[in-house]
């Protein structure tokens, strides 16, 4: 039941993590494969796809830094994992800008859209052009697929969705090297 005591309310999100967590993770595999096939069906390629699992207290640390503050200025009750939208975190990394918009329509075309966010639009023209660009999508199975035997268990999850480009992601990112032995 949703309240305004963040100390119990950290506690329900941390049993809520801890019993769903291998879940999480199987969903967040599920949805990986779902995506490549949508992506190979359709005759697109990406670079790289990868997905995690946000750690529990980032989680409520995301939670404290973006959501409680107004929540409790106006008295709204809430429940911890009901704002956690990237909980399960999958990224598809594309060659070039051109191909992420075909990509994102596809992926609405398959999936229930929550909310988007085109960070690259939101960046474009500020001082920080090589920001935190890309597109990026809350979403859920759609109904149909919901029902299905092999995705009816991870029904209940959504997923935060990041479309960008190898020069997107290097930016954000950095460049990973192996550590010199």
């Amino acid at each position: 039941m949703p309240s305004l005591d963040f100390e119990a309310e950290k506690a329900v999100f941390r049993e809520y993590y801890n019993d769903n967590a291998q879940r999480l993770d199987q969903a967040k595999d599920k949805f990986l494969d779902l995506l490549d096939s949508i992506i190979a069906h359709a005759g697109l390629n990406v670079a790289a796809a990868s997905g995690r699992i946000k750690d529990r207290e980032e989680s409520i640390k995301k939670f404290m830094r973006k959501y409680q503050g107004e929540l409790e200025e106006s008295a709204t009750p809430y429940e911890i994992k009901d704002h956690i939208t990237d909980l399960v975190g999958l990224r598809l990394v594309c060659l070039y800008e051109d191909e992420i918009e075909p990509m994102g329509q596809l992926v609405r075309d398959h999936f229930d859209v929550i909310d988007v966010t085109d960070k690259t639009a939101e960046i474009e023209g500020t001082e920080n052009a090589f920001g935190y660009k890309g597109l990026h999508l809350d979403l859920r199975l759609d109904p149909v697929r919901a029902t299905m035997p092999d995705y009816v268990q991870f029904a209940p999850y959504r997923f935060e969705l990041q479309i960008r480009t190898v020069v997107q992601d290097v930016i954000r990112h950095g460049i990973r090297t192996p550590l010199a032995g």
